[in-house]
């Protein structure tokens, strides 16, 4: 599935791939890279920076 809203990915997914201009960023566990994500974009993306 592949989806914009954040909240839904969080709690239906187990495994989440996030991209950015067509590559892929971070990908693993939903709740790890959701709670604690390993690339700065990843972060800034989660929180708002950009959209």
């Amino acid at each position: 599935m592949v989806t914009h809203t954040l909240s839904q990915a969080l709690r239906i997914a187990d495994h989440v791939i996030f991209m950015y201009m067509g590559k892929v960023v971070e990908e693993g566990d939903a709740e790890q890279v959701f709670r604690h994500p390993k690339n700065e974009l990843t972060r800034k993306y989660l929180n708002g920076a950009f959209s």
